[in-house]
């Protein structure tokens, strides 16, 4: 039953993305068409029908096919070309989805490798190929001119690149966003988006009548960008907005793009403002996040120790400050127990820091298994450690403690190298030690030089520890 609701349901993507492909080609050559279905516009449709197979995977490329067959025949091309462009179409999506998980892109775009990847498998590999073989089958068929050719493969090539570029981006972000939030608040957030970049552009073009490129770029420019800082998909809805209303006054014969000379010059010009606002969006904003993620993942990695995973002694402060909290909101003792693993400059010394490492990955492993929830363990550096057991009193702390110290000795080989693990420990009372990390540090650290005095290998209170309140 799952597999025939799973097959009915890729059969509705690719009759939907068939109908999309026909629509937004049609949309496309309403700008302008070169040669039947040679355009230098944004070629829409190849930018949904590569989102598409990124997305649904290879079983959605029959929707591509099928898609561009009825553009072609609808365009005027006769049965046998469109028939081998629809194939070049189908195969060019085939090898767009291989090579895309071959070199392990991410369909998310959040790191700058995947934006890259993409960037150069379009304008590499996808286009030249379909450029190639979509004006080589064109010729063959005498549907092109000879002399045509040339022409043809750079506008089939860049009108198509740009298509893919300034569509399939937007797609993927907008799909790895679908989730955050609702769809309705979503879809409001984009349609506000889109209606004030729309308005902004109808300004510069059309009422300021601004017909110089530079210029306009500097007007737009800067806002698309800043909006890629704070929210990708919305700076490519922007885009969008800005491209698709350019293009849009370009075929009222309106805007900064339209001269009554020389139109494919300017349409050259349109493609490369396309273009600038697409790749330094795209670039900067995929940056940007990534950078951000970066330090995010740093300040996190800060906070806990890299070889064992447990906090360090940044979050000591914190831990302390909440033993105090339940202290004095709840009357909820805590103790500060330092632990030190004995011996533990032998273990480097005779078999090397690697086993060393490993020693203090076991201790970690031994000591999560016996403490509570509740327990928070650190490690200050070295084979130091604090333990903070919340809520107990001097019976129940022993009690913790001697687990501990038995599953340590459990501890019996490192790498096939015997080892022998014990435990010299400390603890102190908070607050009746101390009320700052320091002072309760101190008090442990005595007590647990005591035991260290005394022959290792057990654990010591401080005077104040576990005293009944007054």
């Amino acid at each position: 039953m799952k597999n025939k609701t799973e097959m009915v349901a890729m059969l509705l993507r690719n009759i939907v993305l068939a109908i999309l492909y026909l629509l937004s080609g049609k949309i496309s050559f309403a700008f302008f068409q070169q040669d039947l279905i040679v355009t230098l516009t944004v070629f829409i449709p190849e930018g949904i029908a590569l989102a598409a197979v990124l997305i649904y995977g290879q079983r959605i490329i029959p929707g591509i096919f099928f898609g561009q067959l009825l553009l072609a025949l609808s365009s005027g091309v006769s049965f046998s070309p469109a028939l081998g462009i629809s194939i070049g179409n189908a195969l060019e999506a085939f090898i767009a989805y291989r090579l895309f998980y071959y070199f392990k892109l991410d369909k998310s775009l959040s790191h700058f490798r995947d934006l890259m990847g993409l960037f150069l498998l379009i304008f590499l590999i996808l286009q030249p190929f379909s450029a190639f073989l979509g004006n080589s089958i064109l010729l063959a068929f005498h549907t092109e001119q000879e002399s045509e050719f040339l022409n043809n493969l750079f506008f089939w090539w860049f009108g198509n690149s740009v298509g893919q570029l300034f569509i399939t981006p937007m797609l993927l972000l907008l799909y790895h966003h679908k989730q955050k939030e609702g769809v309705l608040k979503q879809l409001l957030h984009y349609t506000l988006v889109a209606i004030i970049f729309i308005l902004l552009n109808y300004f510069l073009q059309i009422a300021l009548e601004i017909h110089n490129t530079s210029l306009l770029l500097i007007a737009t420019l800067p806002l698309t960008i800043y909006l890629a800082t704070i929210n990708l998909p919305y700076a490519t809805i922007a885009t969008f907005s800005l491209v698709g209303s350019s293009f849009y006054f370009f075929h009222l014969h309106q805007g900064t793009f339209f001269l009554a000379e020389a139109d494919i010059d300017q349409l050259i010009n349109l493609n490369f403002f396309a273009l600038s606002h697409i790749l330094l969006v795209l670039i900067i904003g995929v940056l940007f996040h990534e950078k951000e993620a970066a330090i995010t993942s740093l300040r996190s990695l800060a906070h806990y120790d890299a070889l064992t995973g447990l906090p360090n002694r940044y979050l000591l402060q914190s831990e302390i400050q909440e033993s105090l909290y339940l202290f004095e909101r709840f009357s909820k003792k805590s103790v500060i127990c330092f632990m030190d693993i004995d011996n533990f400059k032998t273990v480097n010394d005779n078999y090397g820091h690697a086993v060393g490492d490993k020693l203090l990955q076991e201790f970690t492993k031994h000591t999560k298994q016996v403490i509570r929830l509740t327990d928070t363990l650190l490690r200050l550096g070295g084979d130091e450690f604090i333990l903070i057991l919340r809520d107990v009193d001097k019976e129940a702390t022993k009690q913790l403690l001697t687990r501990i110290m038995d599953s340590v000795h459990r501890i019996k080989k490192i790498d096939h190298n015997k080892i022998a693990v014990s435990l010299s420990i400390g603890v102190a009372s908070c607050p009746a030690d101390g009320t700052t990390v320091q002072e309760l540090i101190n008090a442990a650290d005595s007590a647990m030089y005591q035991v260290k005095q005394s022959g290792k290998n057990g654990m010591a209170f401080s005077k104040s520890c576990c005293k009944p309140k007054e």
